[in-house]
């Protein structure tokens, strides 16, 4: 699967996507886009949250584009115009994302409802494809237990993935978030149930040429691992002296990371001080 992007519009074997224009932009972008912020659309189809942006009755939300569950793609804004996906943002000194990245909405009903019996939608309609998970900014419900997500399709994962080496090819993407990044408070999209360490690895490639990006815990009593910048968060694990970790990202001196095990595969994320990890 591969895109094209020409003169703002995504092109899927030289023919525009699917284009369902929404009203709702903020004109040209001040500076190139260097950053994707990734959201799911707690809804059902891409068509309904796309044409939900070009409704008359909507005034103050839209996005560049929204993915679906088997990998079709509907473009909503130009990629060289501002779309209003962030709301009140900010990231490493950036404050209101909106005229600083590129929104990228994924069809998905994130957070379910339900439990042992099963899972449903905000519908009522049940959703089989599930992960359980807690959500490292605490659940919408407030709790801290696993609870029901629902999965990304592997096409549909794949398809972003396209989206954003396609972005790439034009803007200066050097960045890719969560809403639940860059809004923690307020939002919890795309959720657990998206593997944003795998998807930063393969949507921003290259980072295995000169070795991974791997820091070392240099602590010898041992690291808490954090559910959140500060001392005031949970412990989520103690990791030990010499733990391999790969930084997400960053809130002043606190870094979210991703634990590695022993073979080197994702375990927990949260979020470490910075003083005792080893990035060089």
């Amino acid at each position: 699967m591969a895109y094209v992007i020409r003169n703002g519009i995504l092109n899927d074997n030289s023919n525009p996507v699917r284009q369902i224009k929404s009203r709702n932009t903020g004109g040209a972008f001040p500076a190139p886009p260097k950053i994707v912020v990734i959201h799911f659309t707690a809804g059902g189809s891409a068509a309904s949250s796309a044409n939900w942006f070009a409704s008359k009755d909507n005034t103050n939300s839209s996005a560049h584009v929204v993915v679906d569950r088997d990998g079709s793609i509907i473009q909503c804004v130009n990629f060289n115009e501002v779309a209003w996906h962030a709301g009140k943002s900010s990231w490493r000194g950036i404050e209101g994302l909106n005229k600083h990245s590129i929104g990228i909405e994924i069809a998905n009903w994130g957070a379910l409802r339900g439990g042992t019996s099963g899972w449903t939608n905000a519908a009522g309609q049940k959703i089989d494809n599930v992960v359980m998970a807690v959500h490292r900014n605490g659940n919408p419900d407030g709790s801290r237990t696993p609870i029901g997500w629902e999965a990304y399709p592997e096409a549909q994962f794949d398809a972003v993935v396209a989206l954003v080496r396609a972005l790439r090819e034009v803007y200066p993407i050097a960045e890719i978030v969560g809403h639940d990044d860059i809004a923690p408070v307020r939002k919890s999209d795309p959720g657990p149930a998206f593997d944003m360490v795998r998807f930063r690895q393969r949507a921003l490639g290259g980072r295995d040429d000169n070795g991974p990006n791997v820091g070392v815990v240099r602590s010898p009593g041992g690291l808490n691992l954090r559910s959140g910048p500060g001392t005031n968060f949970a412990v989520v694990q103690l990791l030990a002296d010499g733990s391999k970790v790969m930084p997400i990202g960053a809130n002043g001196s606190w870094i979210e990371v991703t634990a590695l095990d022993a073979a080197g595969k994702p375990s927990k994320t949260g979020w470490v001080h910075g003083h005792y990890v080893d990035l060089d």
